[in-house]
């Protein structure tokens, strides 16, 4: 990686799904020169390749750069540095995230709105379900259908910092076994089907096990899932649940934006930063 140019190790992250960032200063009231602008690409593991013709600015972008591969939804934008002289400097910093991906864990009947409208929303959706007559393809278009049993689900099943989760087995001792292998995970969303109680009972019987999570991990864990809509049947549930999913992605409560200065806007950034 190297030997590549900043574009081009751009084009490689994104190829291979990979978080990065590519800073690249703009011509800002100036004319577009025949030679490549100045770039500075930064890796998933920080690393930078580039060079933004000055140090301090290329140590303000990359500092920048980190904060934003540890948001949860950071988006592309241009800054402004004023440097130490006065002059401004004008960068565009591109930030490139894999699409977000939800596991659903069961293949039953109410999963399938899950599935049908997280797929609409662009989410890369998999299902996870041993039972091949109901986790398949017809069943869940556009998703991954990944069979398999709790004891397989270390070998099979892949959990990162951007991973939604929804468990809904309806079956509350697969719901324990899944719940031993996704709260310790590093998922940004835990969410599981049914009331208060049915969790409480859930978290009991692991205990009674010896099987106990730290409170950052029950903290993820939403339960009852989903926005308080009123929903009742399992489209509406669905649409909940997403719901729920997407305004945490987001950094909102939920709720509704009547009376709201705003809408849909996330927190503010500084425009201009000094060097």
């Amino acid at each position: 990686m190297g030997k590549q140019s900043p574009f081009e190790a751009w084009l490689a992250s994104v190829q291979e799904e990979q978080e990065c960032v590519l800073a690249t200063i703009l011509p800002i009231n100036q004319p577009f020169a025949d030679n490549e602008p100045c770039r500075l690409f930064i890796s998933q593991e920080y690393k930078c390749i580039g060079d933004l013709q000055d140090e301090e600015l290329n140590l303000r972008v990359s500092e920048l750069a980190r904060r934003k591969l540890t948001e949860s939804n950071p988006k592309s934008e241009t800054r402004v540095f004023t440097m130490p002289e006065g002059k401004e400097i004008h960068v565009f910093i591109d930030v490139y995230i894999p699409p977000v991906e939800l596991l659903i864990f069961g293949a039953g009947h109410d999963a399938i709105p899950v599935a049908k409208y997280a797929v609409s929303l662009g989410f890369n959706t998999s299902v996870i379900d041993q039972r091949d007559a109901y986790n398949n393809e017809e069943r869940f278009p556009g998703t991954n259908q990944i069979l398999a049993k709790p004891d397989e689900f270390v070998e099979k099943v892949k959990i990162s910092s951007r991973t939604y989760i929804v468990v809904m087995n309806h079956h509350i001792e697969k719901d324990q076994e899944t719940l031993k292998f996704v709260l310790p995970s590093p998922a940004a969303y835990v969410g599981v089907l049914g009331p208060r109680s049915r969790r409480m009972r859930m978290l009991q019987a692991l205990e009674d096990e010896g099987v106990t999570f730290a409170p950052e991990m029950l903290k993820r864990m939403h339960s009852p899932i989903g926005l308080d809509i009123g929903a009742v049947t399992p489209e509406e549930i669905a649409m909940s649940i997403l719901a729920e999913m997407i305004a945490l992605k987001n950094g909102h409560t939920g709720g509704f934006l009547k009376g709201s200065d705003t809408i849909h806007q996330p927190a503010g950034v500084k425009e201009k930063e000094h060097v």
